[in-house]
């Protein structure tokens, strides 16, 4: 019963943002998903030092790679046919990053759901994104703790009910400094540095229709 109501109270759905939006509570993240577009538009969490295990360390979790659809979602989130169809150009790139799970089984499980997969060029998700990632941990275990909230949005292609979007941003914030990204998604991104895709929070803002109101700037 105790671990029943524990899993009651982690996990809750709620619409939110737009009326094609539902937002779920999982334990390590957040996310709001686009049930018209079959991805997700915001995805929030925490990157704790705690939670960054590298590989060859005491306690690290390997990848489970079990990308299946969302229990709490499951009519929207039954993606990975149409994943299957585009797989040589795209990735099931996640928003909240494996490796921010390698400490931990039950949360690596949990961020293998298909609410937390974006579409993902092969040159963004395993080269540009990834260096973001890398960055990202990097600064969590300077200074404690990486809040980290990313998305996606626009429209480049569909496979079946599933949107492959234009654009893919991420904002980070640490030691109170506020980093914003926005990268095409294409397979010429990598041929710049992330760096390079700096923005502004305002720019996202806009361009996404995202309110953002629990990020100054």
């Amino acid at each position: 019963m105790k671990r029943l109501i524990t899993i009651l109270l982690c996990f809750w759905i709620s619409t939110a943002i737009g009326q094609d939006t539902v937002t779920i509570v999982h334990h390590r993240y957040t996310t709001t998903f686009d049930t018209v577009l079959h991805y997700p538009v915001k995805v929030h969490w925490l990157v704790n030092a705690a939670d960054v295990c590298p590989k060859g360390k005491p306690h690290h979790i390997e990848r489970t790679n079990d990308f299946r659809p969302d229990s709490l979602l499951l009519s929207h989130t039954d993606l990975q046919p149409f994943y299957h169809l585009i797989v040589k150009k795209y990735d099931r790139g996640h928003n909240m990053d494996a490796a921010d799970n390698s400490c931990n089984l039950a949360d690596m499980h949990e961020c293998f759901f298909f609410s937390n997969m974006t579409a993902q060029t092969k040159h963004l998700n395993q080269i540009t994104w990834e260096q973001l990632e890398e960055h990202t941990r990097a600064m969590a275990l300077s200074f404690g703790s990486a809040e980290v909230w990313c998305g996606s949005y626009g429209r480049k292609a569909k496979s079946g009910p599933m949107t492959i979007p234009s654009k893919c941003w991420k904002i980070i914030r640490y030691n109170q400094t506020i980093e914003a990204y926005v990268f095409p998604n294409t397979s010429t991104v990598s041929k710049k540095k992330y760096t390079q895709y700096k923005t502004t929070v305002a720019a996202i803002r806009a361009a996404s229709h995202l309110p953002l109101a629990e990020i100054p700037q």
